[in-house]
């Protein structure tokens, strides 16, 4: 019942932001967020498998090729249209002396008309090659734009593995923390209504030990799926520790919270877990805190940690409201 994590977020963030400067890309909060997970993942490898440490990495490659073909692409163009540039400045000063040599009579027709048709064919020549350099580049562009919105795939998958947790599918603290800022910010917004209920199974650890933690993983699974049923589509579930759940719950104040918490115990009751046709009761300790109008998402969990702290202390099965 801790908020603490593996890695120093300050140094994943100036991480995340240095990439991002380095390649040129406007610190979005969508990009910000992908830099993020991806390096959080890098940065703490021992709470991911090594699947998600590769699609980490793959997509950090990915991109590094694709902004560097972005970059070498558009250097190219500008080089050619410069050159080209330069062609057509060199040719307009000609044309001007040739006027000016027809004007006085120094040439005769012939020459102005051979120095007319010699500088027409360079800017045909140059005016075409302008073209094909546009139209390559333009086929190219259309590639990386292609390889970019793969990526783009790549990232929102990696962003999904990366914030739900393995073994459940619930969301994870790292998926919380995205998560938890926009919530806040939309309730100060509009009404303020947002509350976080943190349940904790009580003596998870007999089961585990009675029954092995493979069976303790099923219960996890089963306590799950019995919270989902009970949630809205607008409500979170965290897997918040290791027996430890998070309900964020979107436009609900204490006493709906309060709803919430008695309806999944009376399902819990209701739905034991069953293992080789024996009976595993689920029962758990709640701790429930309602959004201040004052406070973070951060100061909101803790208060809720802490009334979870109290009723845990208090007996099992218990609800506790926090100050």
């Amino acid at each position: 019942m801790t908020l603490s994590t593996p890695v120093n977020p300050v140094e994943i963030a100036r991480i995340a932001l240095k990439r991002l400067s380095e390649r040129a890309l406007p610190p979005t909060p969508e990009n910000y967020t992908q830099f993020y997970n991806a390096i959080l993942t890098i940065k703490a490898p021992e709470s991911k498998t090594a699947s998600e440490m590769q699609v980490a990495w793959q997509v950090l490659y990915k991109l590094d090729d694709a902004t560097e073909g972005a970059s070498l692409l558009t250097e190219c163009l500008l080089e050619n249209l410069a050159d080209s540039s330069q062609v057509f400045e060199q040719k307009l000063g000609d044309l001007k002396q040739v006027r000016q040599a027809h004007v006085a009579q120094q040439v005769s027709i012939e020459e102005t008309q051979a120095s007319l048709e010699d500088m027409l064919n360079v800017v045909i020549s140059t005016t075409h090659n302008v073209h094909s350099t546009v139209r390559t580049s333009h086929g190219d562009l259309q590639t990386i734009r292609d390889s970019i919105r793969h990526i783009e795939e790549d990232l929102a998958f990696n962003r999904k593995v990366l914030e739900q947790d393995a073994l459940t599918g619930a969301l994870n603290r790292q998926g919380l923390d995205h998560l938890l800022l926009r919530e806040v910010k939309r309730a100060q917004r509009i009404d303020g209504r947002l509350t976080a209920a943190i349940i904790d199974l009580d003596d998870f650890k007999l089961i585990n030990d009675r029954f092995t933690h493979l069976v303790g993983d099923q219960v996890l699974i089963h306590v799950t799926n019995l919270t989902k049923a009970v949630l809205r589509e607008s409500d979170v579930l965290v897997r918040y520790g290791g027996e430890e759940f998070l309900l964020l719950l979107v436009d609900t104040d204490i006493r709906g919270a309060s709803y919430v918490i008695d309806r999944l115990k009376l399902v819990a009751a209701r739905t034991p877990y069953i293992h080789h046709n024996q009976r595993i009761e689920v029962r758990f300790s709640a701790g429930i805190a309602q959004l201040k109008d004052d406070e973070n998402g951060r100061a909101l969990l803790l208060r809720a940690d802490e009334a979870l702290y109290r009723a845990k202390q208090s007996g099992r099965g218990k609800t506790e409201i926090a100050d």
